[in-house]
C-alpha cells in the first residue's frame, strides 16, 4: 500500500511540475484515452515512429484494474514485434535479436513491469507520456466523430442534413464545413483537387444551388464539445447533386409561415408523412399510387421535401404520424434538433415499425412529463371498465379491437416564458379502415377518457393547462367519432353503426366527455387526396382555454392534381399538413 502511495503522490506531482513546464508549449502528438464510467475497459491509441522510420499506429483495449507495468509491458512487446522482429524465412537460422531499448514515463516518472498503480489512474486528462524521446499529451475521451454520411440523393434547392454520429461532443458545438467538388474528386491528385475544391458553407447544414448541379459535395466535421476539439474527418458525396422538381406547391403556404411567432403564440403543424414502409412497394407503386414516379415514392427523394417543408412552416409544436423509426432516427430527429427542436417518437407495437414523433421549438418550451399510451391494452385497465365491457357485447367487434396496433402519444409542455402554461399535446393515428367507425369510436373515447385524467391531474395541482389534439383520425367531419369530439357526446341513435359482416347493429355506444373542442383548422375540402379517395382526415382539436390566431390556407386543388393525385413530386405525403397559430385566451 504504501509503495502504491508513493507511485500516485510521484506521478501526481510529475503532472503538475510537467504542467508548468510545459504550459506554452504543450506535446505535438497525442495519446488518446477512452474511457466509459460504465465500461470496465480502457482504450489506447497513439502513433509511434522507431528510430526516426515511418510512424505505425497502436490500440490496446485493457482492463481499467490492470497494473500500469503489466500494460507497458504489452506494450513494449507490441511495439517490439511491430518494428523489430521480423518473420523468419523458410530455412532460415533463427535470428537472435537484442531486448528493445524503450523507456516509458509518465509525467517524467518512469513506469517499469513492477509498477502497481492501476492504469486508468495514471492516464488521466493532461498527462504527458513518453516513449523514449517521444512526448505525447494524454487526451481522455476527446470529441470524436464515430460517423459521417451524407444522403444518398441530393437535389438543388433542397436542405441537404449530414447524419453525423459523434462520441463525448455536441453537434451544435462542432464545426462544419462544406465544399462543392469536381464528380471525379477521388480520383484528382492533390493539385487538381484543390484547383477543383470551392468553399460553401460554414452551417450545420447546406442548401445545395443550381451551381452545384453535376458536383459532389465534400464535408469536413471538427467535433467538439465546449472548449474541447477532437479530429476533423471528412467526406464526399457518393453521388453528385441533381436538379430538384422546382417550384413546391408547400412554398406557397411557407409564405404565411416566414416568422416565428410572438411569445403570446404558437404554431402548431399536424401532419402525415406517409411511411416509407407503406409509400415504396409493389403494390404502392403499382396499385394504389400509380400515377406517382417510383423515384417519388422513395424516402430517399421524399424526405428531402419533407424537411423543407417541415421546416419552412417555423413551428413550434409539430405532431407527425406515420413515421418510420429509421426516418425518425436518421432525418428528422438530427435535422430538426441542428433547428432548435427536441422530439421524442412512439413506434406503434407490431412488425412495421412506424409511429408517431410530436417535436417542440425548445426556445419555446421545455417537456415535463409523459403520459403516452397503448389505446388497445389500455382498454383492460379500470379506469376503462364501463367502455370494454359496452365493446365486449359484441365480441367479433371486441376480437378485432383488440388486434389494432395504435397508440395515443402524449406529452405535457410548459412555455418558457410563462411555466404557469401548460399544454397537453397528443398525437395520434387511428384505424383507417372506412367500415370500421365503431373502431375509431372506441379508440377515440379511450384517448379522450385517458386525456380527461391526464388534465384533472394537473388542475388539481393548480395548472392552467390546456389541450391541444393532432392526428391523422381518418374520420371525416359527418362520421360519428367527430360527433362525438366535438358534441362532447355520441348518441347511437344518431349513426347507423352496423358490424360489417353480420349486419348486427350497435347501440349501446353512449359517451360523452367533458372538453368543448373545436377544430382549430376548420373544414378543408380534404387533407388526404389519393387516386380512389379525398377527403377531411386530419385535424388539429383545441379546447376552450385556447384561440385560433390564424390557418395556412390548403394548397390550391390546381396544384394537388396538377400530377393527378398525392404524393407526386412535388408533394411528398399523400396528405396535407394542417397549420395553425394558437394563443392562450
Amino acid at each position: 500500500m504504501l509503495r502504491l502511495f508513493r507511485e500516485k503522490l510521484q506521478i501526481n506531482i510529475g503532472y503538475f511540475l510537467t504542467r508548468l513546464r510545459d504550459r506554452k508549449m504543450e506535446p505535438t502528438s497525442l495519446f488518446i484515452v477512452r474511457s466509459l464510467p460504465d465500461n470496465d475497459r480502457i482504450t489506447m491509441e497513439f502513433d509511434y515512429s522507431h528510430d526516426g522510420g515511418k510512424p505505425k499506429q497502436f490500440r490496446m483495449d485493457r482492463i481499467k484494474e490492470e497494473e500500469l507495468g503489466q500494460t507497458f509491458a504489452r506494450l513494449k512487446n507490441s511495439i517490439t514485434s511491430k518494428f523489430i522482429k521480423r518473420k523468419r524465412k523458410k530455412n532460415e537460422p533463427e535470428i537472435v535479436q537484442e531486448d528493445t531499448p524503450l523507456k516509458f514515463t509518465i509525467n517524467g516518472v518512469e513506469i517499469n513491469t513492477e509498477s502497481k498503480l492501476r492504469v486508468a489512474e495514471a492516464l488521466i486528462q493532461g498527462s504527458e507520456v513518453c516513449i523514449n524521446e517521444q512526448k505525447y499529451q494524454v487526451s481522455v475521451n476527446p470529441p470524436t466523430v464515430l460517423k459521417l454520411e451524407l444522403p444518398k440523393s441530393m437535389m438543388s434547392g433542397f436542405p441537404v442534413f449530414p447524419k453525423v454520429d459523434l462520441q463525448f461532443a455536441n453537434v451544435l458545438d462542432s464545426e462544419f464545413t462544406w465544399n462543392r467538388v469536381h464528380k471525379d474528386f477521388n480520383n484528382l491528385n492533390n493539385s487538381l483537387k484543390n484547383l477543383n475544391q470551392k468553399f460553401l458553407s460554414k452551417e450545420k447544414f447546406y442548401t445545395p444551388t443550381n451551381d452545384d448541379i453535376d458536383h459532389k459535395i465534400e464535408l469536413s466535421c471538427i467535433p467538439k464539445l465546449g472548449d474541447r476539439s477532437g479530429s476533423m474527418s471528412t467526406i464526399v458525396s457518393k453521388v453528385v447533386v441533381e436538379a430538384g422538381p422546382g417550384v413546391c406547391p408547400f412554398e406557397m403556404r411557407h409564405m404565411y409561415t416566414s416568422e416565428l411567432t410572438d411569445s403570446t403564440s404558437f404554431r402548431v403543424v399536424s401532419y402525415n408523412i406517409l411511411a416509407d414502409a407503406f409509400a415504396d412497394t409493389d403494390f404502392t407503386r403499382n396499385e394504389l399510387y400509380p400515377y406517382c414516379p417510383p423515384y417519388a415514392q422513395s424516402i430517399d427523394y421524399r424526405k428531402q421535401l419533407l424537411l423543407k417543408e417541415i421546416l419552412g412552416y417555423n413551428a413550434d409544436i409539430i405532431c407527425l404520424q406515420e413515421v418510420d423509426e429509421k426516418v425518425f432516427d436518421r432525418y428528422l430527429l438530427p435535422a430538426l434538433q441542428i433547428n432548435g427542436f427536441s422530439g421524442v417518437y412512439q413506434m406503434k407495437s407490431g412488425k412495421i415499425r412506424e409511429g408517431e414523433a410530436l417535436f417542440y421549438r425548445n426556445s419555446k418550451f421545455r417537456a415535463t412529463e409523459e403520459h403516452t399510451i397503448d389505446i388497445t391494452q389500455s382498454l383492460e385497465e379500470e379506469a376503462f371498465k364501463d367502455i370494454k365491457e359496452k365493446l365486449a357485447k359484441y365480441e367479433v367487434l371486441y376480437e378485432f379491437y383488440k388486434k389494432r396496433k395504435n397508440v395515443l402519444q402524449v406529452h405535457v409542455l410548459e412555455s418558457v416564458s410563462d411555466p404557469r402554461k401548460k399544454l397537453c399535446v397528443a398525437n395520434t393515428h387511428l384505424f383507417f379502415h372506412r367500415d370500421f367507425d365503431h373502431i375509431r369510436i372506441v379508440q377515440g373515447v379511450v384517448s379522450i377518457r385517458h386525456l380527461e385524467q391526464v388534465m384533472t391531474k394537473y388542475r388539481e395541482q393548480g395548472d392552467d393547462i390546456s389541450l391541444v389534439f393532432c392526428g391523422d383520425f381518418n374520420a371525416s367531419p359527418q362520421s360519428p367519432l367527430h360527433g362525438f369530439l366535438i358534441t362532447s357526446q355520441l348518441k347511437p341513435e344518431e349513426y347507423d353503426l352496423q358490424i360489417k359482416d353480420s349486419g348486427e347493429k350497435v347501440t349501446n355506444f353512449d359517451f360523452s366527455h367533458s372538453f368543448k373542442l373545436t377544430s382549430a383548422c376548420g373544414y378543408p375540402r380534404y387533407t388526404n387526396y389519393v387516386g380512389a379517395f379525398h377527403g377531411q382526415l386530419d385535424y388539429v382539436f383545441v379546447d376552450s382555454n385556447l384561440e385560433v390566431v390564424s390557418v395556412v390556407p390548403p394548397p390550391d386543388h390546381e396544384q394537388v392534381t396538377q400530377h393527378l393525385a398525392l404524393p407526386s413530386i412535388v408533394f411528398p405525403s399523400d396528405h396535407i399538413a394542417q397549420i395553425c397559430v394558437i394563443k392562450w385566451k
